[in-house]
């Protein structure tokens, strides 16, 4: 529904009307509160309000609309990858395609927060060539029950002692299986029901490897040895994996 905001006349104002179809299957589960994320990890708070002819994006809107200068015509699909959580991807009205600058994100300068002294945490940081090539097959365990979840390519890691301190690996074969090579320059959203966390990442001819921001997730979702990962892919155009865990 177009308007126009009284303090910004030349500006796009509107509530955005959750589709019939989706809040019939899904709007039960909605909570008031919801989250945006847009494809370079920035999130948005809104609101939902909850009216008997409709379901509506309200409080804050205005505001992720001008941040993200969305306007009219512009195509947005609304992926609802957790509670609450929407991943959100534009499509310009005239090439049909994301506008690239949607995806910018500003790389983290310092160190990857939390590993352990004396691991290799330097930007230059390279898996050893003297690794063998099974260790990451052992650590990302090919787990058939759960290479596939909803339909939704998925892998999973176990922390070990062996792997606790070491960078995150992304399974060769399962990002060529799953996702554009390209999008590595992008790097990865891990997405978990507390938040989004963007991590950059770094690849040779045979391993991909988190260059900055897995110490700060492990931190902060309590991740120690003994607990079950699993990384559901809800997006390989902006790489975006819905995190969970199995605790001891």
């Amino acid at each position: 529904m177009a308007d126009e905001d009284p303090d910004n006349p030349t500006l796009p104002a509107f509530m955005k009307r959750l589709p019939p179809e989706f809040v019939g299957i899904h709007g039960h589960d909605l909570p008031f509160d919801c989250r945006l994320v847009w494809p370079n990890g920035t999130r948005y708070s809104v609101r939902i309000l909850k009216l008997e002819h409709g379901f509506y994006f309200t409080s804050e809107w205005s505001n992720f609309v001008r941040a993200t200068r969305v306007v009219h015509g512009d195509h947005l699909i609304f992926t609802l990858v957790g509670a609450g959580i929407f991943n959100v991807r534009r499509f310009d009205r005239y090439t049909n395609c994301p506008p690239q600058g949607d995806m910018e994100v500003i790389e983290d300068d310092g160190v990857d927060e939390n590993d352990s002294p004396g691991i290799d945490t330097s930007d230059e940081y390279v898996p050893s060539e003297n690794e063998s090539e099974s260790t990451g097959d052992e650590d990302y365990v090919d787990d058939s029950r759960a290479l596939n979840v909803d339909g939704i390519p998925t892998f999973v890691i176990s922390l070990t002692p062996s792997n606790i301190n070491r960078r995150l690996e992304i399974p060769y074969w399962f990002w060529q299986r799953h996702i554009p090579m390209g999008a590595i320059q992008a790097g990865v959203h891990l997405v978990t029901e507390g938040g989004t966390w963007l991590c950059t990442l770094k690849h040779n001819s045979r391993k991909i490897w988190v260059k900055h921001g897995w110490g700060r997730f492990k931190q902060e979702n309590n991740l120690v040895e003994g607990v079950r990962c699993h990384f559901k892919l809800v997006d390989n155009f902006v790489v975006q994996f819905e995190v969970w865990f199995d605790r001891p």
